[in-house]
């Protein structure tokens, strides 16, 4: 699903359509401008790189567009400025996922792709992941897909669409979306 979202991969039928412009198809250039510029992406394992400080692997992405947020600020907003001068090996698994979510947002991207973001995070740190994703999504980006086998997260959620076997199996409207604090799994 992030894969098709996120261009990289083509749908077998359709178009995927940003913007109201489709990204099906398009030329390889276009792709890589769309990501750049309209997608911030949350990796399950982070992906920071380890020889960079979390201030420096926000800056890395701040570099690929043109009006990035102050790295401070999205270091103040996923409240790890006290640690922005920390390599990865000095942080907690849930304050790497910060970081991961605050390099996505120095991009200012209006959509949000996170892939099994409380994956490897316990409980309570899965929480507070949840509850800045759901913040990111009410003040910021416009459009914030989570990607998870957690089917509790989904109380969340504005949409939920559930796949089985690599096709959607539902889409459901949430008109209650519940605070993360009140799920539980």
């Amino acid at each position: 699903m992030l894969n098709l979202v996120g261009g990289i991969d083509q749908p077998s039928t359709g178009d995927i359509v940003f913007d109201q412009k489709p990204i099906t198809g398009i030329a390889e250039k276009h792709l890589t401008n769309f990501r750049r510029h309209e997608v911030g992406f949350v990796f399950q394992f982070y992906n920071l790189v380890p020889d960079l400080t979390a201030a420096e692997n926000v800056a890395l992405a701040a570099e690929l567009v043109e009006n990035p947020r102050s790295v401070a600020e999205v270091l103040q907003e996923v409240d790890l400025l006290d640690r922005s001068d920390h390599f990865p090996s000095q942080l907690s698994g849930g304050e790497q996922q910060r970081v991961a979510v605050a390099r996505a947002l120095v991009k200012q991207p209006r959509l949000l792709l996170c892939d099994e973001p409380t994956g490897a995070l316990d409980f309570e740190t899965g929480k507070s992941i949840l509850r800045l994703l759901y913040d990111i999504r009410r003040q910021r980006c416009g459009t914030v897909i989570i990607v998870t086998h957690n089917t509790a997260i989904g109380a969340i959620a504005d949409r939920v669409v559930r796949m089985r076997s690599g096709l959607i199996a539902d889409i459901v409207v949430n008109e209650h979306p519940v605070e993360p604090e009140r799920i539980d799994w």
